[in-house]
């Protein structure tokens, strides 16, 4: 290996010439936006940015082999462009020419390149995935009024903004585009640049400057060459650097092992994830869980070993990939259908026992599915798989494959046993300890999905909505409350209810347009509107639905739902 060094302009040219690359073995794209940053202050400050693996590699080698390689991200966008493009193939070439593929290093320098080059598009919070507007280009800019501040463990302010956010200069900043900087050569700064109105100011004249010598002058990139023309070599440089930290997971190295074998699988996986992530509001599997899953549904050892993975049982995954590609997409359009999105799903771990049932020929009619939703439920509220994933998973298997294949029924699997003397199956306690407040709101969700499975979660978003409101149970709402026996509510009394308001007792699925419109419309009033009391499940019959009445209302509610949910699982 020979080392070399670089500066961040030179090695940002070789990838506009395309004279570098990123093989398939590499993964997507991880890096946040701090990161970014704090990378961005570690250069200002002259700290070593760690070395570089570099593969050099004649063209004419990539053609003739058929090596897949890709392009860097330029302009992110968490909807739109969040995977690397394919490189031409073949690459242009003349004769000797060579290229270099990043084996080490990839977050860092995809990062400098959407910095300096490109642009950052994330998703805002609270904002659809369809919604254009949800999804702000921005660039990184940097205050050039930054100055070390005790307790602070950033010095140079770098920040991703819009256009018109840099243009504000709030509270004392100036702000400049970054990537600006590169039009400059390694001599010193201009005068225009140094006597403009920005830079008369000590600070701001020293830091314009700092910024031009680290990103433009001094040759802070420092790498590593290698030369192989064999892709098994490759690897196993790329597996030895890469697992002796930890920034790659075993599912990275084990994808990377997958790809050397089978040259599709990156282009195959990535849009199998673009797909089942975009489906109803949106979920986050990765490339953990495909990788997981396949080995599953092919009856695999499922721990993730990349030197026990052998080259004929990435074969076998090839051949494979329709029936485990439509066996998964299947079951994500079922939990969509169940009202299963990123903001519910606590376990991803537990949707491969689904997709095995599919992948195995099993059906999704009426009585499958109601088994199947039960499953998805208890699997993740009783926390089946929040310790030996691996042998919850093949307890699980097991007893499908000894299960009838077409039909799903939870009987199936109630004498499978877990960790922690674990089980699927639930007792009374265990279901009157549900009304018990749950500290996420995903598990009430999941709850009340079993008591609410006829609303169409695939076609409407459904809330969690409080029968009485949670403001209700605010000092200023409830200080002279008199309950039912005459007296004024004391204090310990209001303490209980403003626990128990979250209780499930006090909360029902409703369309999310009416649960706004509800808001904090006291419960006598809302059963007024029309059609709303007969709409409404568990409603216990003959009391009061006054706050003041709350206690007996809980107690009456619970009895409905608690019979409810044990005719269903016990």
């Amino acid at each position: 290996m020979a080392y070399e060094k670089k500066s961040i302009k030179t090695i940002l040219k070789d990838v506009e010439r395309g004279e570098m690359y990123l093989p398939a073995i590499q993964r997507k794209y991880v890096w946040k936006d701090s990161q970014i940053t704090r990378l961005f202050d570690s250069i200002m400050l002259g700290y070593p940015i760690g070395t570089f693996l570099f593969w050099k590699v004649k063209k004419e080698t990539v053609n003739h082999k058929e090596y897949s390689m890709y392009e860097f991200i330029k302009d992110y966008h968490d909807r739109d462009m969040n995977k690397n493009p394919a490189a031409p193939h073949p690459l242009i070439c003349t004769g000797d020419e060579t290229m270099w593929a990043v084996l080490d290093g990839q977050q860092r320098l995809t990062s400098l390149y959407i910095a300096l080059q490109g642009s950052m598009s994330r998703k805002l919070p609270r904002k659809r995935w369809n919604n254009d507007d949800a999804f702000p280009k921005k660039e990184l800019y940097f205050d050039l009024h930054s100055e070390k501040i005790d307790d602070e463990d950033i010095t140079y302010n770098f920040k991703f903004l819009t256009a018109e956010e840099a243009a504000k200069n709030k509270d004392g900043k100036i702000w400049y585009l970054v990537k600006d900087i590169l039009k400059y050569s390694t001599e010193d700064l201009p005068e225009v640049i140094l006597n403009s109105d920005w830079a008369k100011d000590e600070v701001a004249r020293k830091n314009i400057s700092l910024l031009h010598t680290r990103l433009v002058r001094d040759e802070i990139i420092n790498y590593f060459e290698v030369e192989e023309d064999s892709i098994d070599s490759v690897l196993d440089i790329f597996v030895r650097v890469n697992s002796g930290g930890t920034v790659l997971s075993k599912s990275d190295l084990l994808f990377s092992t997958i790809v050397s074998h089978w040259d599709n699988a990156r282009d195959e996986i990535d849009n199998l994830l673009s797909e089942i992530n975009k489906k109803g509001e949106g979920f986050k599997f990765s490339n953990d869980f495909i990788m997981r899953t396949c080995l599953y549904l092919l009856d695999m050892p499922v721990t993730l070993k990349v030197e026990t993975f052998k080259k004929d049982s990435v074969l076998k995954i090839k051949d494979n990939w329709g029936d485990i590609r439509k066996a998964i997409t299947d079951t994500v359009d079922l939990l969509n259908e169940f009202g299963f999105n990123s903001e519910n799903m606590v376990s991803y771990v537990a949707v491969s026992p689904m997709v095995y049932y599919r992948f195995k020929g099993g059906n999704f009619d009426p009585s499958s599915k109601s088994e199947l939703r039960k499953y998805i439920v208890i699997a993740q509220v009783k926390q089946i798989f929040g310790a030996a994933t691996n042998a919850a998973l093949t307890n699980i298997r097991s007893a499908l494959k000894a299960a009838p294949a077409n039909s799903f029924s939870m009987s199936n699997l109630n004498n499978v046993r877990f960790t922690g003397e674990k089980t699927l199956r639930y007792t009374v306690d265990e279901i009157d300890s549900m009304f018990d407040t749950y500290e996420k709101r995903q598990y009430k969700f999941m709850i009340l999905s079993l008591l609410y499975p006829n609303l169409k979660y695939g076609q409407n978003e459904f809330h969690l909505d409080h029968m009485h409101p949670h403001s209700s149970f605010e000092e200023e709402n409830i200080s002279d409350l008199i309950l039912p026996d005459g007296k004024v509510i004391d204090d310990d009394t209001k303490e209980d209810w403003r626990r128990r308001r979250d209780a499930l007792a006090n909360l029902q699925l409703l369309e999310g347009r009416e649960n706004e419109s509800k808001n904090a419309m006291p419960l006598t009033d809302w059963l007024k509107e029309p059609g709303n009391r007969d709409n409404v499940k568990y409603l216990p019959e003959d009391i009061s639905y006054e706050l003041s009445n709350f206690e007996e209302f809980m107690e009456k509610r619970q009895e409905l739902m608690s019979k409810a949910l044990k005719e269903l699982l016990l």
